[in-house]
This record gives structure tokens, C-alpha cells and sequence, in this order.
């Protein structure tokens, strides 16, 4: 088995339904590299989103992200190791901001 290329996992909170199925569509195209973690799944009023893979649709996942009603708070990041690349898409009182960086910028910050 190869090393993945992506790992995406982040968690929104409160989730309703109309939430769980947008994200739901949005991820429906990703390409895990095993079907025994679910990509998604929902804990209380918590969706979490766990994917490691080839191919993890990000622009569909943010779009489902920001048509949230409410005010939901939650993270997704994207590890790209691939282009050794982290985006972190904050999502925070209705409002959802990305910003990315290097790997090694991440890895240094958080003491690794």
C-alpha cells in the first residue's frame, strides 16, 4: 500500500441535517485509501471528517461549509504531502477563513 497523498480531518459544530447532507454530497467523490474509517460521521451535534487518500474534493467541502446555517464553529484541514503543503480552513460565528502554509512551517510551530 502507497502513502497517502491527502489527509483532510476537521469537525463542525452544532450540525444539523441539512448540514450532514451537504457535506455528505460535497464528499461523495473522494477517493479514500480505506473504506474502514468512515469519512464522515456525525458525534452529538458534532460532524467529524476523517479522510486520508488520492483524492478529497476540498472546494465542495468548503462550499457545503459556508452554505451552514446558523452559527457553527469547526476546523478542515488539508494536508497536501504531495506539495508538502497545509491548508487550514477555520470555520468560526458564521464567518470561514483559510489560510495555507508550508509543511515545515506547521511541523516547526508545533514543535515536531
Amino acid at each position: 500500500m502507497r502513502d497517502p497523498l491527502i489527509k483532510a480531518y476537521g469537525h463542525v459544530y452544532p450540525a444539523d441535517a441539512a448540514l450532514e447532507e451537504a457535506l455528505r454530497a460535497a464528499l461523495a467523490d473522494a477517493l479514500p485509501d480505506t473504506d474502514d474509517i468512515p469519512l464522515l460521521e456525525r458525534d452529538g451535534d458534532m460532524l467529524r471528517i476523517s479522510f486520508e487518500g488520492s483524492y478529497f474534493p476540498e472546494d465542495e467541502a468548503v462550499a457545503a461549509l459556508r452554505t451552514a446555517a446558523g452559527m457553527p464553529q469547526g476546523k478542515l484541514d488539508v494536508l497536501d504531502l504531495e506539495n508538502w503543503r497545509m491548508t487550514r480552513h477555520a470555520f468560526r460565528d458564521g464567518v470561514l477563513h483559510s489560510s495555507a502554509a508550508p509543511l515545515n512551517n506547521v511541523l516547526d510551530y508545533s514543535g515536531h
